[in-house]
């Protein structure tokens, strides 16, 4: 385990698919990964089983090996974990984005979404944008220049198009509690590939590995 945890925020949209999908394959390279829910939504703490007589906010859920809790402060944990994955959901102020050593803004091409995630400021951490849920090629040229202009300078993007399979598995991830990695589209399986290899600097050879024993549901 790291000496300081990586610390990766996700901010804007509903990215609870990502997020789980991520933390596995860190489980699966070996990795100590913490989950956080610091979003107003707490979409994300739809996907965990919560025992009644254990409280999130001060008990760690241990979910598929993988810990979880919510509306915590990073700092309490970072040097338990070798990843802490956060979801800020629109909190744009939080104190914790200045702790990640990542940040993945998260929107569609509605305006207000665009608009919220551009309230964010003081960015030290990379930064990269995830756009979900296109629905044709669209120019995005403005969306960046948008936010260059509110100093907020986006080191790689992603597009991902709306696809029928991809929702339907994000949607069951809140009822089944489990975390399937058959029938991804091949953007999704492209994009959770960058995100560990890319971003994380993990080996391919090993995030291709860590992605069948996923989908082995190992």
């Amino acid at each position: 385990m790291s000496i300081k945890a990586n610390v990766a925020g996700f901010l804007g949209i509903e990215t609870y698919d990502i997020i789980l999908y991520v933390s596995i394959l860190l489980l699966n390279l070996k990795q100590k990964v913490l989950l956080i829910d610091n979003s107003e939504t707490e979409a994300l703490t739809y996907c965990v089983p919560i025992p009644e007589s254990l409280n999130p906010k001060v008990n760690k859920i241990n979910f598929r090996n993988i810990d979880f809790m919510k509306d915590r402060n990073v700092s309490d944990f970072i040097r338990e974990y070798d990843y802490i994955l956060i979801d800020f959901g629109f909190k744009t102020m939080h104190k914790d984005i200045s702790n990640c050593s990542q940040i993945f803004l998260v929107t569609d091409k509605q305006q207000h979404n665009i608009s919220r995630i551009q309230n964010i400021k003081l960015i030290q951490a990379d930064t990269y944008l995830i756009i979900k849920d296109m629905i044709r090629k669209d120019n995005i040229t403005y969306l960046l220049e948008n936010l260059k202009e509110n100093k907020i300078n986006i080191k790689m993007y992603y597009a991902l198009y709306y696809d029928d399979a991809d929702k339907e598995n994000m949607i069951a991830l809140q009822y089944s509690n489990d975390i399937k990695f058959k029938n991804l589209s091949a953007q999704l399986k492209y994009l959770l590939n960058q995100l560990i290899s890319e971003t994380f600097k993990f080996n391919r050879s090993e995030v291709g590995q860590a992605y069948k024993k996923a989908k082995r549901g190992a």
